[in-house]
């Protein structure tokens, strides 16, 4: 069974260790594809191991900091000596934060970073002063502390993400905020429309407006974001489903299994076939 964050009462957040996860659920589990309905931030304190992130294998050794956003599908295979920190929290606890926050709990974004030894002690303090708050007892403002030193520790991703240049510059104002809600949105209806004018549709604005945000916040079309998260869905539906390519196709909105293939060769530059082959050798493609 899939585990659960093992929160306070009330509560949308909650601070365990690796071995301490372990006590919930078992090594197999965690090695075996799943899918978290929750954030969960992992830092790597001593030992190495494998972490996957939609098929994407990450070599992890101290200092890894990985954050596995809802519904990704993740593998671990952790050595016996391998200890890390670990946040799990729900979507809605974290307070509101500006448009460029958002970019960074976007799934189509980076999920993980090697922190050097002074970002490592940075972030270990904020952790440390963000478990010591969790394992106090709530006097009346408990919660409202956690969501504020957990949006702390969100913003010390933020900042070591933009110091690595791995992110755009921060994104405010009305281009940050629509892209996000388009995001949202995307993530609501990219089974069933892949029509950029649906989009601005749904979210009242023109196509040149929706072009704007996507070209400024994600440097590409908008047509580009929404095909990468169609993408995306269909790896993870070939690599980690048993459903035929078929019903796939179906399930994400095509009424031809031949546009799927053409549209999966174009975004992924392999057939739909061939990726399920190569990534799961003993499985036999339908």
């Amino acid at each position: 069974m899939p585990y659960r964050p093992v929160c306070r009462p009330g509560l949308g957040v909650a601070l365990v260790s690796l071995s301490e996860l372990l006590t919930l659920t078992s090594r197999s589990f965690l090695g075996s594809p799943h899918r978290l309905g929750f954030h969960q931030i992992m830092l790597v304190r001593e030992g190495q191991g494998t972490y996957s992130i939609d098929s994407a294998p990450v070599e992890c050794r101290t200092g890894t900091l990985l954050w596995t956003r809802p519904n990704q599908v993740v593998q671990f295979a952790p050595s016996a000596s391998l200890e890390a920190d670990i946040i799990m929290f729900t979507p809605a606890f974290p307070l509101p934060m500006k448009a460029h926050m958002g970019m960074l709990d976007d799934l189509l974004r980076p999920s993980h970073w090697q922190l050097g030894d002074s970002e490592l002690a940075a972030f270990q303090r904020v952790l440390a002063i963000l478990r010591e708050e969790f394992e106090r007892p709530d006097q009346g403002l408990g919660e409202d502390l956690l969501k504020h030193l957990l949006a702390v520790a969100l913003l010390h991703i933020d900042q070591m993400c933009r110091q690595r240049h791995t992110e755009a510059a921060p994104v405010t104002g009305d281009n940050g905020e629509l892209f996000l809600r388009f995001r949202r949105e995307l993530d609501r209806s990219y089974r069933t429309t892949r029509l950029v004018a649906d989009y601005a549709a749904a979210l009242s604005c023109s196509t040149r407006a929706l072009a704007r945000a996507c070209r400024e916040v994600a440097g590409t079309s908008t047509k580009d974001v929404i095909d990468a998260r169609v993408a995306l869905e269909a790896r993870r539906l070939l690599v980690h489903t048993d459903l035929p390519i078929s019903a796939i196709a179906r399930h994400l909105g095509f009424t031809e299994v031949t546009n799927f293939g053409k549209f999966f060769v174009r975004r992924v530059h392999t057939t739909p076939g061939a990726y399920r082959h190569a990534r799961t050798p003993e499985h036999t493609p339908a």
